[in-house]
């Protein structure tokens, strides 16, 4: 028999197993950097508005407040009340008295139609059934439910009166 040289060897083997080629990989090419186009500014688009019509004579248009308190006597139907709190903002449109349509921005909170219910302190210790203030908790209650929801703390308070005469 022949004897096999170790470089016969490895051919032989070489032949019989394919296996993948690799390469280093090389660095890419610098690149020049792209230069920015700066083009001129473009003139606004004219404003096209369709044209609304006129309130109706003795009517204010209503004026968006933003206040710290607010009594609850003085919503009338129509008005909405927009409370900012730590954690949701909550939009109240008031139905009658102390009747709203709530619908608070986390989708996962319960909406609809709810009596406002005060407001507490902060540590929920005192109950102000009579309005609603910033630094404390909004309570609201849905009418099939035995218990208020209690908002975190109230850090803003923003009013829109509906249309009044006057």
């Amino acid at each position: 028999m022949q004897a096999m040289s170790q470089s016969d060897d490895v051919s032989a083997l070489h032949g019989a197993i394919q296996l993948p080629i690799f390469r280093r990989a090389s660095p890419a090419p610098a690149a020049a950097p792209v230069p920015k186009v700066v083009s001129a500014p473009e003139a606004p688009a004219p404003v096209v508005s369709d044209p609304k019509p006129a309130a109706p004579q003795g009517s204010v248009p209503p004026a968006v407040q933003c206040v710290t308190k607010l009594a609850l006597e003085e919503l009338a139907a129509g008005d909405k009340v927009v409370v900012k709190t730590g954690n949701s903002t909550y939009s109240f449109e008031m139905l009658d008295d102390l009747c709203c349509k709530v619908v608070p921005s986390k989708s996962s909170a319960r909406s609809g139609e709810a009596f406002l219910a005060g407001c507490l302190n902060a540590d929920a210790s005192e109950h102000t059934p009579n309005r609603i203030f910033v630094g404390g908790r909004l309570a609201y209650q849905f009418p099939d439910e035995d218990t208020c929801i209690m908002t975190s703390l109230v850090e803003s308070i923003f009013w829109v009166p509906a249309r009044r005469n006057g």
